[in-house]
């Protein structure tokens, strides 16, 4: 169907040389099966073993020796604690975050307290430069290199401390640099580029031109700040995986309980919580999601959503540009299509189905229309370094021009609220950055590709406030754009 156009392996190793990588590697090392992400996961396959095609059995002993040496395991805390201990100075490769305890009522200063949470060691020293060199570290955590030693404080007691640390993460993204490279490449050829990026198999005869632009929705909320979404999906189509896996400034929480404090803000340990710590917050399994106490938890989500911000009894405002990912599971009929298309969020815990929380999120990902996941959907051609990609989606939100862009060709036919406007307007935005980096494009091109879906995405809300609420009745069923 579309092999007339096979995939352009030399010309993405010849524009984006050092960026990019083969997307075999991955899957063949192994290495996202013992929990190591594939931003890291790329950097170390890149700098132990680069090459082309599977891994070659030497290749595979370095990665494994690696595996075996560097990540450790959770049952190896004691192991690794007794060696340091004896004086040796042990080297992991690891998510290393930073808290200062909140202030008790006492003179002395407190000491910053690391954590490794792969070890369940939560009160290690920190060397002071160290944080002063990755103030990242505080709060969300950064991934890298830990050096371990011991240090005896002035009771003797001895504790772990870190006394060395070398982050992985690619250096600033240049943008500019990023939009030429954009301009090498046809509009078939950078999408290819795009969606093997995400480690997927842009050749797959399941992936049509359709299931691509739902497939990159799931970007949107990284290059979009606040920009707060739901896929609805039957089981199995990945949903979560790529989130797991992009970069760590996202976070994936999977069902069961969410409480306020882990959610907003920890009053006990003076924590903020993932929507003031991270760019990107993912509640997974949402239809068996269960709030500690939903009053407690609608009120401040609710004005988060709405401008960013929120705040805990007795602290500070917070305010932060995490974008909020719901992922839920629903029941497909016969053909493929949601059991309930007149009300998509049937099966969601009840305080979803209130209209002023809902018309806050900027759309539903139709997620019924991307194919399950199978093993051959996994990419194999070259793409771009996973922790490159993240880096890139990320830096993208600061950019303004997009929207002014969106802002200044689209014309919005019927009457549309205020918060249908700015979320089209913000979804067509995110599917630019996405395709159009360098924003040289027809309007015909815009039409298509970016504010077709990003109507479709908000016109699933739309529907839904329509059926649920009269107080929706004043606008028309489907909203109507066009490009100016």
């Amino acid at each position: 169907m579309h092999h007339n156009n096979p995939y352009q392996n030399d010309l993405v190793n010849q524009i984006f040389s050092d960026y990019s990588i083969d997307k075999t590697r991955l899957p063949s090392s192994g290495l996202n099966k013992v929990g190591v992400p594939s931003f890291v996961a790329e950097w170390i396959l890149d700098k132990i073993a680069p090459g082309r095609g599977d891994l070659s059995n030497a290749e595979h002993d370095r990665v494994n020796s690696l595996v075996m040496k560097a990540f450790p395991r959770k049952d190896d805390k004691e192991r690794i604690k007794y060696k340091v201990y004896q004086g040796e100075e042990y080297q992991l490769i690891a998510k290393l975050k930073v808290r200062i305890p909140l202030e008790k009522a006492t003179d002395e200063i407190q000491k910053p307290l690391a954590s490794i949470p792969i070890l369940n060691l939560r009160e290690c020293d920190i060397d002071s430069d160290i944080l002063e060199k990755y103030p990242l570290l505080l709060g969300r955590g950064l991934w890298g290199k830990i050096t371990l030693n011991y240090s005896v404080n002035e009771q003797g007691k001895y504790n772990i401390n870190i006394c060395n640390f070398d982050p992985f993460q690619s250096s600033e993204v240049d943008l500019r640099y990023y939009a030429r490279c954009r301009d090498e490449f046809t509009f078939e050829e950078w999408r290819d580029l795009m969606f093997c990026s995400m480690g997927l198999n842009p050749e797959d005869s399941g992936y049509n031109n359709d299931a691509k632009i739902w497939v990159f929705s799931r970007l949107l909320p990284l290059v979009e700040s606040n920009y707060h979404v739901m896929e609805l999906a039957p089981k199995g189509t990945g949903k979560s995986f790529f989130y797991e896996n992009v970069n760590s400034k996202v976070m994936v929480v999977s069902g069961g309980k969410i409480t306020a404090p882990r959610l907003f803000f920890n009053g006990r340990t003076g924590e903020i919580g993932l929507l003031g710590t991270y760019d990107v917050t993912v509640l997974d399994e949402v239809q068996s999601l269960t709030f500690d106490n939903p009053d407690e938890m609608i009120g401040p989500l609710k004005t988060y959503l709405a401008n960013g911000r929120y705040n805990r009894a007795g602290f500070a405002d917070i305010s932060s540009d995490c974008s909020l990912v719901l992922l839920a599971n629903i029941e497909l009929d016969a053909y493929q299509r949601p059991k309930n298309e007149d009300n998509l969020i049937k099966n969601l815990p009840k305080f979803f189905s209130e209209t002023a929380l809902l018309d806050r999120f900027a759309g539903i990902i139709p997620g019924w229309k991307i194919p399950k996941f199978q093993s051959k959907m996994t990419a194999y051609q070259i793409g771009l370094k996973t922790d490159f990609f993240g880096d890139v989606l990320l830096s993208l939100r600061k950019d303004n021009r997009f929207y002014h862009y969106a802002k200044s060709h689209t014309n919005f036919i019927s009457k549309v609220s205020i918060r249908d406007e700015n979320a089209i307007l913000k979804s067509a935005s995110g599917f630019l950055k996405i395709l159009y980096p360098s924003l040289n494009l027809t309007t015909e091109e815009y039409l298509l590709n970016c504010l077709k879906p990003a109507r479709e995405l908000r016109q699933n809300i739309h529907g839904l406030l329509y059926n649920l609420d009269d107080e929706f009745k004043q606008y028309e069923r489907d909203i109507i754009v066009d490009v100016m």
